[in-house]
């Protein structure tokens, strides 16, 4: 019995059972630090370095904050904005050498598109780019293999509408590109008719640009796809019907897949849908739960497998698809926990989101995924555990039947 004994300790110590990293990334953070589902906000470089971006209140209003973490476990935070105006809803690219690329909206009062750059152990001066003094806000940034950086947003376009919106709205989805250090002149990817909102952006190895967002089209809102590789194409309508969309997100996987999660609306109640792509498209599918779900996001590790979160009542959930949809996971249980945001690197997927106890509210952060071989080596541990306790507890069954056996 001793020789068992040890045996399990030996293997204890050798195949430790796997653990999220969970950390608090900042306290006291604005009640939407994380809000704007369509926005990318997470990434990591090629040192495995996290970066993240959020909102959190200074001086009497929002501003935008960078958090950086080696690891996950310890982060600092630099504030980006300072104007004595409120700044909000940023979206983060992060490069494979650390070089950080940063867009927000600024309401002067009127929201305005902002960008700037980190490089050299410094943020470069905030510079706009969303002409004019028309709205503008809530914009994707996504960065090319070749350094080229692309910001899709939504806004006010010169002209009126020629066909009247439910809301009366003239809103169209907008792009420009950082190219030789000059921003291009934003041109409009939506057309059809107006009132069309929040736009998700990325960048595949090619240098394509995809982007989904949602768009009025007489009858409800359905979620529209496009993608840029010499020039936009015309955008793709994955929904059809009565059913309203919103909160649409998107992720890139290997081979050029598109994925796409968004909130359908219909009388019976809110859920999350998805559907894949892009050349033809799958037929969109629920994947939440009965519960009334909002703010979806999505993730694609380098394996291929899809990783999806919402919330729904206070509560985070996932719900991961390898060769087929899982479970869903539940994944906080104290407080009120809301914005979720998801991203991947490779093998590494993560996940932030806005936690409310009581009064405070705070930016939660945790690693969902890790390298493929430790996983593997992981997972033999675990099992070949399990085989060894359960012969353990037969062993030790049989002993005592022994002892106390009449003679």
């Amino acid at each position: 019995m001793a020789r068992i004994t040890t045996l399990l300790a030996i293997i204890l110590l050798a195949c430790p059972i796997p653990a999220a990293a969970q950390a608090v990334v900042a306290d006291r953070v604005s009640e939407e630090a994380t809000e704007g589902n369509s926005q990318p906000k997470m990434g990591r470089d090629a040192s495995g370095a996290i970066h993240l971006i959020y909102v959190k209140p200074s001086g009497g209003f929002d501003q935008v904050f960078i958090a950086s973490s080696s690891g996950g476990a310890a982060w600092r935070s630099t504030q980006l904005t300072r104007r004595a105006v409120h700044s909000r809803y940023p979206s983060l690219a992060v490069e494979p050498d650390g070089v950080l690329h940063a867009a927000w909206t600024t309401y002067e009062p009127i929201g305005h598109v902002y960008y700037a750059r980190f490089s050299g152990g410094r943020w470069s001066p905030a510079v706009k780019v969303s002409p004019g003094n028309a709205y503008a806000g809530v914009p994707a940034i996504a960065v090319a293999p070749n350094r080229e950086v692309h910001l899709i947003w939504y806004g006010i376009r010169d002209q009126a509408p020629q066909v009247l919106t439910r809301h009366g709205s003239i809103y169209e989805i907008l792009y420009s590109r950082l190219a030789a250090g000059r921003w291009t002149a934003p041109e409009i990817i939506s057309p059809g008719v107006p009132d069309s909102i929040n736009p998700a952006a990325a960048v595949d190895g090619a240098g394509t640009v995809h982007s989904a967002w949602y768009q009025f089209d007489i009858r409800a809102y359905q979620v529209q796809y496009a993608r840029r590789r010499a020039r936009w194409e015309l955008p793709h309508q994955i929904t059809t019907g009565t059913a309203d969309a919103f909160a649409v997100a998107l992720a890139l996987g290997p081979g050029g897949r598109v994925y796409v999660v968004w909130e359908r609306r219909a009388q019976s109640g809110i859920q999350i849908s998805f559907a894949e792509g892009p050349d033809r498209w799958s037929a969109p599918a629920v994947i939440s739960g009965t519960e009334s779900a909002a703010n979806p996001t999505i993730a694609v590790d380098g394996r291929g497998r899809v990783f999806a979160a919402w919330e729904s009542a206070g509560r985070l959930h996932l719900r991961r698809r390898t060769d087929r949809w899982l479970n869903i996971e539940r994944v906080t249980e104290e407080g009120r926990n809301q914005y979720a945001i998801l991203a991947a690197h490779g093998d590494a997927v993560d996940l932030i989101w806005t936690q409310a106890l009581g009064e405070n509210f705070r930016l939660r952060f945790v690693a969902l995924g890790g390298d493929s071989r430790d996983r593997r080596r992981t997972n033999g541990g675990v099992g070949l555990l399990i085989l060894v306790l359960i012969a353990a507890l037969l062993l030790w069954q049989l002993r005592r039947r022994q002892r106390v056996a009449p003679r």
